[in-house]
């Protein structure tokens, strides 16, 4: 198995997400590996435990990012918004281009593009700054229920060091 195989990926995610993530989808098997009801990330394999790379920034993410960017500004179902997406998405799952009219909304195109940035960020980290950025609640996990936006421990405190040298900062609520 490629990776490190020390963390399975939640099946209530992107993963077992498959009218978003379609089997026809390649970064569907070179992405995440099968064992038995688990899926495990392979999309970094590693020669020693504990040391997969993930970049720092890469290409589909930026072209992610501005074609989100176009679409918030403009309120609308850009054309250059839709060609960037379609770059992202058009590589590995040719059969899943959009077209406009696959949006009747600006909302609806912003949501595909958030969901191609799951599937083609997947393991590199951005999940959880996306929730936080776009104020969404925090998901459920095993044992843990879901954190709403509004709660006080959706965000990290700032540290009691930082309060006692800035007299200007105020604890967050």
């Amino acid at each position: 198995m490629g990776g490190n195989g020390e963390f399975n990926l939640n099946q209530a995610g992107i993963v077992g997400n498959t009218t978003a993530w379609t089997a026809t989808d390649a970064r569907r098997t070179n992405f995440v590996v099968r064992v038995g009801t688990e899926s495990f990330l392979k999309k970094y394999p590693t020669r020693t435990p504990f040391t997969d790379r993930a970049p720092v920034i890469r290409y589909a993410e930026v072209l992610l990012n501005l074609a989100e960017a176009i679409t918030r500004s403009t309120n609308a179902i850009d054309a250059r918004a839709l060609a960037l997406l379609n770059a992202v998405r058009g590589r590995s799952n040719a059969a899943g281009v959009y077209t406009a009219a696959s949006f009747a909304t600006s909302a609806a195109l912003i949501d595909a593009i958030l969901t191609e940035r799951r599937i083609e960020l997947l393991g590199e980290g951005f999940r959880s700054n996306d929730l936080v950025r776009l104020a969404l609640p925090l998901p459920a996990k095993s044992n843990i229920s879901v954190i709403p936006a509004t709660a006080n421990n959706y965000i990290w405190p700032i540290p009691q060091s930082e309060l006692n040298v800035n007299k200007e900062a105020v604890p967050n609520p």
